[in-house]
């Protein structure tokens, strides 16, 4: 199954023949036999938040309980998709403001992968989504508010995050950041201010997400 009629005159797509040694897929482009319109699929642009804290020796990291399909009821990390031209930052700003009622503080870029959103009423080709990941944490004395498309939100221990957590590259990312997270929080100690992009703060984005 593919996308099959031009998204700006509502015409016929048909695949364009790439040249020879051109590394795209064959489903990457499609073009208009009406206006020329090529419309190139790409794999759509999300952030989440490896938010994480301190308690004396132990460290913690903060998962969310999806309500929505795909993986509902299953543990997650806060994030979403980025709007059209917006910033990977301005976005996660804007996710944590929607979903937990919390600042973005102290970002630092993790990780970044490429990860499947299964979705049974959209093509194959159009499900994969490219996840920009990063470190970041919350002031002690804020307490996270689940909304919109959480259902829960709850601090683990690092030594007892739950197995199969939702998506395939947040337990890759995990897996990897298990080793930083505890020189970030040392770099991190005693620091107070938010991102620029914190929560209705300079920066931050007008409120609707996805």
């Amino acid at each position: 199954m593919h996308y099959s009629y031009c998204p700006v005159c509502g015409g016929a797509l048909a695949p364009v023949r790439l040249p020879l040694g051109n590394t795209s897929g064959p489903d990457d482009l499609r073009a208009c036999g009406s206006c020329g319109y090529e419309f190139w699929q790409n794999s759509k642009p999300c952030v989440s938040a490896v938010i994480v804290r301190a308690d004396g020796q132990e460290q913690y990291i903060l998962l969310t309980r999806r309500a929505i399909e795909p993986y509902r009821d299953c543990w997650d990390v806060p994030g979403g998709y980025l709007h059209n031209g917006e910033p990977p930052e301005q976005g996660l700003a804007r996710e944590l403001a929607e979903e937990l009622s919390v600042p973005l503080l102290r970002p630092c870029l993790a990780a970044i992968e490429i990860d499947e959103y299964l979705r049974a009423d959209v093509p194959r080709e159009a499900r994969f989504t490219f996840n920009v990941f990063y470190l970041c944490t919350l002031p002690a004395d804020i307490e996270p508010k689940p909304a919109d498309d959480v259902a829960e939100a709850r601090w683990f221990p690092l030594s007892a995050v739950p197995s199969g957590l939702a998506f395939p590259s947040n337990n890759r990312v995990l897996a990897r950041l298990r080793g930083r997270i505890g020189e970030y929080l040392g770099e991190n100690r005693g620091t107070s201010g938010p991102s620029p992009f914190a929560a209705g703060g300079a920066g931050s984005s007008p409120p609707g997400g996805r």
